[in-house]
């Protein structure tokens, strides 16, 4: 298990928590499914808001965090890097097509590709933001999914490999739960490939929160922060 210092919640910031978790959750998803996940990884979400409290020295204000506080919202694509040889910020969507060179390519092994950073240039997280990760889903309905797996190196870990299995097929929602969630902390460097398995389009993303200063999360700029 990863250690990691934090900062215990004062009662009045454990009281916003509580009082806004319910609403965190059914204003940004309605599957109940992803729901469920959330609230089954309540407590090591809440464990990362104490961890992001150490990171980022201020107190935890909520949804509508102010300017000396840090708050939290969902894993947005802004957030986090396209893979390329020179890394460019998603503009605002998890979207990506794969195609068949995607599949038969062998440089990383059959199938696989660079996504969020590659080996030789890692995605580093902002120094506003600290990152949970509890799942991955990709809401496109169809039988037969994209991507079949996901290897990442975090915090100069080697994770083995995460295959999907038939968690993305054949569902009423494809959802993989991650039976360690991982924590990503302000500047820190990683990288996550992904086997493609067939071509298609593909909108994987992962669930989990971003904690962030107040004025990242109103700054439209911000995002491309390091």
């Amino acid at each position: 298990m990863v250690q990691y210092n934090k900062v215990e919640l004062t009662s009045d910031e454990d009281n916003l928590f509580e009082k806004q978790w319910d609403k965190f959750l059914t204003r940004h998803f309605k599957v109940r499914e992803v729901i469920d996940i959330y609230q089954d990884h309540k407590d090591i979400i809440k464990e990362a808001a104490r961890i992001a409290k150490y990171q980022l020295e201020q107190p935890f204000g909520g949804a509508n965090a102010e300017t000396n506080q840090f708050g939290w919202t969902p894993i947005l694509p802004n957030f986090l890097l396209n893979a390329s040889a020179a890394p460019t910020y998603q503009y605002g969507t998890w979207r990506q097509y794969i195609t068949t060179a995607h599949v038969t390519d062998t440089t990383y092994g059959r199938g696989w590709k660079d996504w969020l950073g590659t080996s030789a240039n890692n995605l580093k997280l902002t120094k506003y933001g600290t990152m949970v990760v509890i799942a991955f889903e990709d809401p496109i309905n169809r039988e037969m999914h994209s991507i079949g797996a996901l290897l990442a190196k975090i915090k100069g870990k080697d994770y083995p490999i995460w295959d999907f299995g038939e968690a993305m097929n054949n569902t009423d929602h494809p959802v993989f739960e991650l039976s360690e969630p991982f924590i990503i902390e302000k500047e820190q460097d990683f990288y996550i490939q992904e086997r493609c398995d067939r071509a298609g389009v593909s909108e994987l993303r992962p669930l989990g929160v971003f904690y962030a200063k107040g004025d990242y999360m109103r700054n439209k700029s911000a995002y491309a922060q390091i």
